[in-house]
């Protein structure tokens, strides 16, 4: 048995507002071996300390949304009627994972299921994403969830049912759990679609995972014009499934690629004085890169620079025309990354003209840093302490050096991204983006559970009675 309390301020139009102590409770039979008695403690608890609960608030709420209490109590039994499914269809999505704006057949299933259940939906926006509405019983503000579609080019190792039957492909960053959970969130709020003002859009996103990136090929169509706020969450595998993580403001980097290729002259490997080693002038281009981060004028400020792609050559004996160069840069303000983009530029010239050989350089997109909106963290907070308590609210201390086009969305409304914990206790960390990625399942309920609330309250509030 739980009983816990929050003081309120209540100003209800034409009132004076009013400090109200309002008491919750929750019981659980499992803690209590006579559910009469925790009953009568509660209720002789209620009545000595003389408090209203709920008709307090709903005498100045004309909607046809439940209590808090109810409201919690349904969409919990909602998502538990529907883990097995979800679970299920995340397995699905995971084996059989799709590349950046290749997602046909994973757009084909979610049109399936969410025409199945009665949403609005448009396929085909941008070649593979799929958006789709819930709409209320009458005129409010509109709240969108996305959830990214995408999976990467590596080789799934884990020995599990599940694992992707795709060979060099797999979701190694979580994008099958987000579709999981943005369809179950679906389902649940399709239940709720005659008690709540306003419209729910959900945006299955392709191409988070490269360049140009999908969220702005979206944006740039138009799925969020109309839009009042955005959600979306994302499995975190350092944080323990059971838990979710917030941060107002900046949560993530500036994040952007370039794509360089080094050209000199192809030749024998014995008569190395006959070519332009490209081999030994990447070498020293990669040595002279990762050395710009830690020489820069603000060094107090985070940056990461990282070299994750290099190409060249055929064979041992002769001495390649040409090798390819890929790497990411990552600041958490715009000033660093502007000197770090001159660096290379500048460097690159440099070691390529002294040895007589060229180059191409390439910086094909930025995607800003996420900045999360502080009225929708706080709304998400109340949610997690209702759901989880406040012991399971993790605040992130620190920027995330990941990038996450989440922040495309953000140019046109605010937003909120919530890091859902997904390390199963006891097991080793499976960072993303490694062929041993995986999560503990039984945080994607809890996804659903705190998406679903998070958005009836924003519409509850946000929309008039």
């Amino acid at each position: 048995m739980f009983i816990s309390g929050k003081k309120m301020n209540l100003q209800p139009p034409g009132i004076a507002g009013r400090n109200l102590f309002v008491i919750t409770t929750r019981f659980r039979l499992k803690d209590c071996r006579n559910d009469s008695i925790c009953k009568f403690l509660v209720c002789n608890f209620l009545y000595r300390t003389q408090f209203k609960i709920v008709t307090t608030i709903r005498e100045f709420n004309n909607t046809a949304m439940p209590d808090d209490r109810v409201l919690i109590d349904k969409i919990q039994k909602l998502t538990d009627e529907l883990e097995p499914e979800i679970v299920a269809l995340r397995r699905v999505f995971h084996q059989s994972p799709e590349l950046s704006w290749k997602e046909f057949e994973t757009a084909k299933r979610i049109v399936a299921i969410l025409e199945e259940e009665g949403l609005q939906v448009q396929n085909g926006v941008c070649g593979t994403g799929v958006v789709a509405e819930i709409q209320g019983n009458r005129e409010g503000k509109t709240i969108a969830v996305r959830a990214d579609m995408d999976a990467l080019p590596m080789q799934d190792a884990k020995e599990v049912s599940y694992a992707s039957k795709v060979p060099g492909v797999m979701h190694a960053c979580g994008h099958d759990s987000h579709m999981a959970i943005a369809i179950g969130v679906a389902k649940i709020l399709k239940r709720f679609e005659g008690s709540f003002a306003g419209k729910i859009r959900f945006i299955f996103q392709p191409c988070e995972e490269a360049f140009p990136s999908g969220a702005h090929e979206l944006v740039k169509k138009g799925v969020m014009q109309g839009v009042d706020s955005i959600l979306a969450l994302h499995v975190d595998p350092e944080i323990e499934a059971g838990k979710i993580g917030l941060r107002k403001g900046a949560l993530t980097a500036n994040a952007g690629e370039f794509k360089l290729s080094i050209f000199g002259k192809s030749g024998h490997a014995a008569r190395p004085h006959q070519a332009i080693d490209t081999i030994y002038l990447s070498n020293q281009i990669m040595t002279s890169l990762y050395d710009i981060v830690g020489n820069r004028k603000q060094s107090h400020l985070p940056a990461v620079l990282t070299l994750g792609k290099i190409a060249g050559g055929i064979k041992s004996n002769v001495i390649p025309e040409r090798v390819d160069i890929g790497g990411t840069i990552r600041t958490v303000d715009m000033q660093t990354n502007d000197e770090i983009v001159n660096q290379i530029e500048r460097r690159v010239r440099t070691i390529t003209q002294a040895a007589g050989a060229t180059y191409s350089l390439e910086f094909p997109g930025l995607i800003p840093s996420v900045n999360n909106d502080a009225n929708l963290i706080g709304l998400v907070r109340d949610v997690g302490n209702s759901i989880l308590g406040q012991d399971e609210i993790v605040d992130i201390a620190n920027i995330s050096m990941g990038g996450e086009d989440f922040s495309r969305y953000l140019d046109r409304a605010p937003g909120a991204l919530i890091r859902l914990g997904a390390r199963k206790p006891g097991d080793q960390v499976r960072y993303l983006h490694t062929h041993s990625f995986d999560i503990d399942e039984r945080a994607i309920p809890i996804g659903m559970s705190i998406i679903a609330l998070s958005v009836l309250k924003f519409l509850s509030e946000a929309s008039p009675a």
